[in-house]
């Protein structure tokens, strides 16, 4: 029996996270309950207080869960290619419920911003540094750069152009970024 429970948590805790992101593509976050939730998962509240402690802490996880294969890295493309596939998933995330309701709780909470830096950006930011150093020791990328004011360069502009001018940036823009980024970075044949 006890067994039957251990397997049971792991469903029921992806099926709470895939309710999460099926009620916020018809509601705003902020009209979002648990109950709800709970309601479309098929499970009682009390589950889901189980393993989290509010909705802000659900919607990460199911932001998380989200991204989780979004963003890998592929060493037999180009640093170009690496990064293109990398902005437009950002911008095709951030762009979404579950994506504005994540920068919405982000903002709204310094403990949500703290994990959100720490499982999310911190994660997908070492990856990048890494791909930028294996371009670097390949002769690709000047040796001189500054990894984290790269990264800047090229994720910053992805989060100002969603939070601040509130669209997404499309395939020319990603385009034109990574072409004004990587000339100033790139050794030349």
């Amino acid at each position: 029996m006890n067994m039957n429970v251990k397997n049971k948590e792991p469903r029921s805790k992806k099926e709470i996270l895939t309710a999460t992101l099926e009620m916020l593509e018809s509601n705003s976050y902020s009209s979002l309950t648990i109950e709800a939730i709970a309601a479309q998962a098929g499970v009682g509240k009390t589950t889901i207080y189980r393993w989290w402690e509010n909705k802000a802490r659900l919607v990460l996880d199911a932001f998380l869960m989200t991204v989780e294969s979004e963003f890998e890295f592929d060493s037999n493309k180009s640093i170009q290619d690496n990064f293109k596939q990398q902005l437009e998933a950002l911008a095709r995330i951030l762009n979404s419920k579950i994506g504005k309701s994540t920068l919405t709780i982000v903002t709204e909470s310094e403990e949500i911003a703290k994990d959100f830096y720490v499982l999310f950006l911190m994660t997908k930011r070492n990856e990048a540094k890494q791909l930028l150093q294996a371009a670097i020791d390949k002769g690709e990328l000047k040796p001189t750069i500054n990894l984290d004011i790269t990264l800047d360069l090229l994720y910053g502009p992805i989060y100002f152009q969603i939070l601040i001018y509130k669209q997404i940036p499309d395939a020319d823009y990603i385009n034109d970024l990574l072409i004004h980024v990587l000339e100033g970075i790139t050794i030349a044949n």
